[in-house]
């Protein structure tokens, strides 16, 4: 088993009780230059939760917290450049924890650069936490506006339905603003770290921190985005996309819908191998109600789940592996190296291996270039299940982790197992695989 633990606040002992009420929440993702920007992309804000919180204690995150209800309030929204409660949750959240607002004057200069607001910013911070100070008040005796156009909405998540204490919450990316300085809450941030989003994986997967799944997954879309413009080209989140299902053949189903971690406009594939001991392929949307379907197919079918599958731990590929685990037990399996990118833990599995809990046996292929730990999974029939590595588009080398040349020998690879069919990770089934080879073959050579 590898990766960290999946660090829990802990189980409700009374499972007859009441379903938990899930609240609004938000958390913002504070981004600023690195000393190696260029090369490394930027640094991200994550604080240490006390180990005396009873949510989350002990973990490294993003500033956020609950939604108030004073956060809708209208005159704290007249003062917003557009958005909901939500938006400014994020900025109060992050203000009240970091010491860091999100506002700016009537000529457009940020609160920070006033020095003399940036000098009561301190005492207004520890006042609006207490509560001795409404952020409404704030705004309208300095004249501020709330940036809330600033932020960039990149994900949304829910914790599990096992979980005592539940929250919808959105994540918003921004920078950090010019003359902001951190003012961090002692009562809720035991310490904090500026990192890459690669050195957090790295410092996660050697033990050094702990993050939850969603901090986890969201730094993992961070590592490709050497800028906020390239965050807000191609990570903001496409909420509402519908959900759509296609019967493949016997005993194999694809889903696809959600919010679209994946390339934009564009969710990933998850597909439902067997009809009674059924194997999840790459449950792609950690939403709710996507994971629903998932089980709703499944029980449609007579069957139970019994193994979940990655073709590799990209976001748009693993990110709904966990919720589906928590509610079925099933065992993960991910490629070599997967599980460190992850905050909780799968069993890595090798080329050559079968995986044969299901109905099918499915032989996982090593395919690696789109990222080291990339699968392909091969069933009897001659289909493959392809992933990322071959797709009706060029296949995608992404930075940190894409390797050009070896995904190029990963085609040739799916090459010599001559496939019957392919269903690739994204869009419709590939009936002509020699075509598909050949063109993504050429792609690479022009």
């Amino acid at each position: 088993m590898t990766g960290a633990p999946t660090p829990r606040p802990g189980r409700s002992a009374d499972e007859g009780q009441l379903p938990v009420i899930v609240h609004p929440a938000a958390t913002v993702v504070l981004l600023r230059p690195g000393p190696d920007s260029a090369r490394t992309g930027p640094e991200v804000l994550l604080t240490l939760r006390p180990d005396s919180m009873a949510f989350g204690g002990g973990l490294h995150v993003f500033p956020g917290g609950r939604v108030d209800p004073a956060d809708g309030d209208p005159r704290i929204l007249g003062r917003s450049m557009g958005g909901d409660s939500f938006r400014v949750a994020a900025i109060r959240e992050l203000f009240e924890e970091a010491g860091v607002l999100l506002a700016e004057h009537a000529d457009g200069s940020p609160a920070g650069k006033d020095p003399r607001l940036s000098a009561e910013l301190p005492r207004l911070r520890a006042a609006v936490a207490a509560g001795d100070m409404d952020l409404a008040a704030l705004l309208e005796s300095h004249e501020l506006s709330l940036a809330t156009d600033r932020l960039i909405p990149i994900a949304r998540w829910q914790t599990p339905r096992a979980y005592p204490r539940r929250f919808n919450a959105r994540f918003f990316a921004v920078e950090l603003p010019a003359g902001a300085i951190l003012d961090l809450d002692p009562r809720e941030v035991a310490g904090h770290s500026w990192l890459t989003p690669t050195a957090a994986l790295a410092a996660m997967a050697a033990g050094e921190i702990r993050l939850w799944p969603p901090t986890s997954i969201t730094l993992q879309r961070l590592e490709r985005a050497p800028d906020l413009e390239s965050i807000r080209a191609g990570l903001e989140l496409i909420d509402g996309l519908p959900f759509s299902r296609e019967s493949l053949s016997e005993g194999l189903i694809r889903l696809t819908g959600g919010q679209a971690f994946g390339p934009a406009g564009r969710p990933a594939n998850t597909i439902l191998v067997g009809r009674e001991r059924i194997v999840v392929v790459d449950p792609s949307d950690p939403d709710e109600e996507f994971i629903d379907l998932i089980e709703a197919e499944a029980a449609a079918l007579g069957g139970r789940i019994v193994a979940i599958a990655l073709t590799h731990v990209d976001p748009g590929h693993a990110s709904g592996s966990i919720e589906l685990q928590e509610r079925t037990g099933a065992p993960i399996f991910a490629g070599p190296g997967g599980g460190a990118s992850l905050s909780w833990s799968v069993t890595e599995v090798d080329d050559g291996t079968t995986i044969g809990l299901g109905d099918t046996p499915m032989v996982v292929v090593g395919t690696p270039g789109h990222r080291p730990d990339h699968l392909a999974f091969q069933m009897p029939d001659a289909t493959i299940l392809s992933g990322d590595a071959l797709t009706d588009r060029p296949t995608l080398v992404l930075p940190p982790r894409g390797d050009a040349p070896a995904a190029r020998g990963s085609i040739e690879r799916l090459a010599e197992l001559r496939p019957g069919r392919v269903v690739p990770g994204h869009g419709l089934l590939l009936d002509d695989p020699p075509a598909a080879i050949r063109a993504a073959l050429g792609a690479f050579s022009s």
